[in-house]
């Protein structure tokens, strides 16, 4: 991931933890609110009070309306400058509603109460410093017109308690900025940490997938490789055992093969064994069926729930299929071209199964169908009767 991926994804976090936290949050802002209007109205007038408590109220209303549409609608392709922009905005009008309020408050009230009316004012801050604490923007939009306003008008008046409040002020704003640099520094890091996690957790994810493929998939012809396919015949052999299905075993062999590469060298003979397994799938139909390369030039064809007779046409059906292919071989003594040898083998699992003299059946059927002069097929013939296997012979 790169940094400005992590930066981006980062922004993306914060504003969406604006919106996902208790939507509730604006409507908490009404309680300061009646406070500050009982303690003002009856120096202020019922109608100015009023007027301000509803401002408040309805700022906060839209507020939580918006915040409950949206949080339901933000997803990884919203625009989070816009939606961080609009809940800054938001936030603004609340700071500006109770400054302005209380700058026009203030002048109408004996000292005690300005100062408990800025008092209760300044309690919602730490909630918002917590509430705002993933946005500088929609903090500093609260806080700087919710106590700038009061402390010029305490500037402009000059006197000993107004001062004071000043100065009060001014040390309370050093105190919360710092509380809310040292809160959304902690925060930003903790979102990035996490999210490099998740990027490095989902990394290893997908190295270790690569690194099962590369251990199951033969890396010069993609197919199955020696080790995935005897984890696959054991586990179609004991499904098959399971369903008392036979399943089927081929065991093919390119005739001369050593020849070849002699002849054209090792790059025309890996391009060879390539149009062989491309031939092999090809060839098979079912999903259930595999593919694998068994060793230098020897594949085999796992077939479940495939009797003798289906193994025996599907052998038929590759040495055909290879034979069109015509790739030239002048070095073969049975033809111009390639030309294969196949061994098959067909199972019935009982009792403790074994699937390495599966295997050998199908290899000894192999080796028969080369003793005997190559490019044919060569079905097994019955093993000694064990309580392991059954191999089913023609």
């Amino acid at each position: 991931m790169n940094t400005a991926s992590v930066s981006d994804r980062v922004f993306q976090e914060q504003i969406t933890l604006l919106y996902t936290t208790s939507p509730v949050r604006p409507l908490l802002h009404l309680i300061p609110g009646i406070i500050i209007y009982w303690m003002v109205v009856d120096y202020t007038g019922e109608q100015p009070a009023r007027i301000w408590l509803a401002i408040l109220a309805g700022v906060n209303v839209i507020r939580f309306l918006h915040i409950c549409v949206s949080r339901n609608k933000i997803d990884s392709n919203s625009d989070f400058r816009k939606l961080s922009w609009q809940f800054a905005t938001g936030c603004g009008l609340v700071g500006f509603t109770y400054g302005t309020g209380l700058a026009w408050f203030m002048p109408l009230l004996p000292e005690i109460l300005q100062l408990a009316t800025l008092t209760v004012a300044i309690t919602v801050i730490p909630g918002a410093m917590v509430s705002f604490s993933s946005s500088k923007e929609c903090f500093f939009s609260y806080l700087y017109p919710k106590l700038g306003i009061p402390m010029l008008l305490c500037l402009g008046w000059g006197d000993t308690f107004h001062t004071y409040l000043l100065l009060f002020g001014l040390v309370y704003l050093i105190v919360i900025l710092t509380l809310f640099n040292w809160y959304y520094i902690t925060l930003t890091d903790s979102i990035r940490i996490r999210l490099q996690n998740f990027e490095l957790v989902e990394s290893l994810r997908e190295s270790n997938r690569q690194l099962s493929e590369l251990s199951t998939i033969d890396g010069l012809t993609g197919i199955a490789n020696r080790r995935h396919f005897d984890e696959l015949l054991e586990k179609e052999t004991m499904r098959a055992k399971r369903e008392s299905k036979p399943i089927s075993l081929l065991m093919l062999d390119i005739d001369f093969f050593k020849q070849y590469n002699d002849e054209y060298g090792h790059l025309k003979g890996d391009e060879c064994l390539q149009e062989i397994s491309q031939a092999l799938q090809q060839k098979i139909k079912r999903p259930g069926d595999i593919v694998a390369r068994y060793g230098g030039e020897e594949f085999c064809i796992i077939m479940p729930d495939t009797d003798q007779a289906g193994a025996l046409q599907l052998a038929q059906q590759i040495q055909d299929g290879i034979e069109q292919l015509r790739i030239y071989h002048g070095k073969s003594t049975l033809a111009s071209h390639v030309t294969v040898s196949i061994g098959v083998a067909t199972l019935l699992p009982t009792g403790k199964y074994n699937t390495r003299e599966f295997i050998n059946a199908a290899d000894t059927a192999l080796y028969a169908a080369k003793n005997e002069g190559r490019n044919m097929v060569k079905i097994a013939g019955a093993l000694p009767d064990t309580e392991s296997s059954e191999i089913l012979s023609a």
